[in-house]
């Protein structure tokens, strides 16, 4: 059946206001703790302006302040920023609340929950959330307009709920001893009726191998080389994915597994969605053993015999720098975690080492890890000196402070000029259509509802409008963020508040490299083979950003001095 024609509703809204009531709106903004610290806080600031623009749009919303909580988790309420905007709603300076989306007010669901539909109706609080378009001053009777934010109550309590009883079941398991390998230690396999392991007769003897070579003395290092000159059978890590080589830490993991003796072990390590815990270690003391569960690949004395190895080992490596703690101390890895190998991405191992023969000197170096895990089959030789990598760094440093002074001269020249206000005027006229159609979408998804509970839509009009309605809806959000995104570059690179521009001022005096310049201006450093490096600095995508401004700004000028036609900046900009 099609649409009915629709009933005059135009008698119903003809209702003079007299007035319009006035809410004394608060923006609240939160960045996950995974975030906390992190210098590019591009992802809040948009958060913010996104709320803003929503603002803007309604006339009986008066922004008061915006409440920021950087850094701070979702899964519990108490946050500072939070504490004071309910503070302040309490003492009634705070009407309405605006955030981007449910999920940024809040993880917790159950407490979420309580706050929508218990404590801000009983304060006369106004509560909006932009990207559901949910507004509590607006939810109809049918509810229609909380069933995206219902859904995302639903789906975290119920993957909460499951790994409660997972975690509950995986317990019993193991204490009754029947929990089930997920993973088979290398040199087993199942038996035919898929209930016990047994030793696997092509992969077992290359286990005892390992343990027997270590134990007579042999490193980690010559086992994994010897292992791969003889063709053994390939290790298959935790996720099945086989390895293509053998390394020292896959040594390791054998070496330091307790299946060997037959013994059964579990709750090494612990997750637990509900209590809102990742995959984490658990100490010895913890785990869930069951000895003599099945057949060992080795001797209890040979395994004694490498762990002992592996405790003095240990030590030794712990003395030994107990003794050179002091030379050690001058030569600081100013790059960990920031330095990587260009050809196969792994992290450069930073060595520190005597040299020199009678006259003995410390000396530190960067080479790839890959080389040293693995030199008869890993990545070639990747190898940078500690001095060599600090007087590189430094002079691209000081590149980029020589080309900053410049750009900010040329941005300051052209911050509101003709062709940046039309700019500014072109991607605020953009936002505010987008920000409209939105809102026209949304009402159109509301009346919906009212046209199948009075008969002027039928069942299947109304769910086939409903789906088209929704997925035009998504795609105009998604063209919404990326316009706020796009304004917020835009103005950061046009101003005194360039974040690349901020940075490199910071450093303009430096005159060596410190802990402190280098988390302040390097994101990461690729070193090739020969010595020839990369580096990536923070604030990259900006410093790119701000170079095409700044060179279409000195193209115009060079066009404007010739008579031609100002070229669309806004285009190059977010190209």
């Amino acid at each position: 059946m099609g649409r009915k024609s629709r009933r005059n509703r135009s008698e119903e809204l003809q209702v003079v206001q007299t007035g319009q009531e006035i809410f004394l709106t608060a923006i609240y903004a939160r960045l996950s703790v995974e975030n906390c610290g992190k210098v590019d806080d591009t992802a809040f600031v948009n958060q913010i302006e996104i709320c803003k623009e929503y603002v803007k749009e309604c006339p009986d919303l008066q922004l008061v302040k915006v409440y920021e909580d950087n850094g701070w988790t979702g899964t519990v309420m108490r946050r500072p920023a939070f504490d004071e905007l309910m503070e302040d709603v309490r003492k009634g300076l705070i009407t309405a609340v605006v955030v981007r989306d449910l999920s940024r007010f809040g993880r917790n669901y159950i407490e979420t929950g309580t706050y929508l539909e218990k404590i801000f109706p009983r304060l006369g609080v106004r509560f909006i959330s932009v990207k559901e378009r949910f507004d509590t001053s607006k939810v109809d009777k049918s509810n229609e307009s909380l069933m995206v934010p219902l859904q995302n109550l639903i789906n975290d309590l119920y993957a909460k709920d499951i790994s409660r009883k997972v975690e509950t079941a995986f317990h019993v398991q193991m204490k009754e001893g029947n929990f089930k390998w997920s993973n088979l230690p290398y040199g087993y396999r199942w038996d035919k009726e898929h209930k016990n392991i047994i030793p696997d007769e092509v992969t077992a003897p290359v286990v005892r191998n390992i343990f027997q070579w270590v134990a007579d003395g042999m490193s980690r290092n010559k086992v994994a080389e010897k292992l791969d000159k003889l063709g053994s059978t390939k290790y298959r890590s935790e996720s099945g994915k086989e390895q293509r080589l053998w390394s020292t830490s896959t040594i390791g993991h054998i070496l330091s597994n307790p299946a060997y003796i037959g013994n059964r072990v579990y709750g090494r390590t612990h997750s637990a969605l509900y209590k809102g815990i990742k995959l984490e270690k658990v100490s010895e003391e913890e785990w869930h053993v069951i000895e003599n569960a099945h057949e060992p690949l080795v001797t209890i004395e040979i395994y004694n015999k490498v762990q002992e190895q592996i405790l003095q080992n240990a030590k030794k490596r712990q003395d030994s720098m107990k003794k050179n703690a002091k030379a050690r101390e001058k030569l600081v890895n100013l790059f960990e975690n920031k330095i990587f190998c260009a050809d196969c991405g792994y992290e450069m191992y930073f060595h520190r080492h005597q040299i020199g023969g009678k006259n003995k000197h410390w000396f530190a170096e960067y080479y790839c890890s890959s080389t040293a895990t693995r030199k008869h089959l890993g990545c070639s030789y990747h190898y940078i000196a500690q001095d060599s990598l600090h007087e590189k760094v430094l002079s691209a440093l000081r590149m980029q402070i020589e080309v900053v002074l410049d750009y900010e001269t040329v941005i300051q020249k052209y911050k509101d000029s003709r062709a940046d206000k039309d700019i500014r005027k072109c991607m605020d006229s953009r936002i505010q259509e987008t920000s409209r159609k939105l809102r026209s979408l949304q009402a159109k998804k509301t009346r919906l509802y009212e046209d199948l509970t009075e008969g002027i839509l039928d069942e299947a009009d109304y769910f086939y409008e409903k789906e088209t309605y929704g997925k035009e809806y998504e795609l105009l959000s998604v063209q919404f963020e990326k316009l706020i995104a796009g304004r917020t570059e835009y103005r950061e690179m046009a101003s005194p508040e360039n974040k690349w521009i901020r940075m490199i001022k910071s450093i303009r005096n430096s005159r060596k490299l410190s802990q402190e310049l280098v988390d302040t201006a390097i994101e990461r450093v690729l070193v090739y083979e020969g010595g020839n490096i990369e580096i990536v600095m923070k604030y990259q995508d900006v410093f790119k950003l701000t170079r095409d401004y700044v060179m279409e700004i000195q193209g115009k000028r060079e066009n404007t001095d010739e008579g031609t036609e100002d070229s669309n900046l806004y285009q190059v900009v977010n190209g």
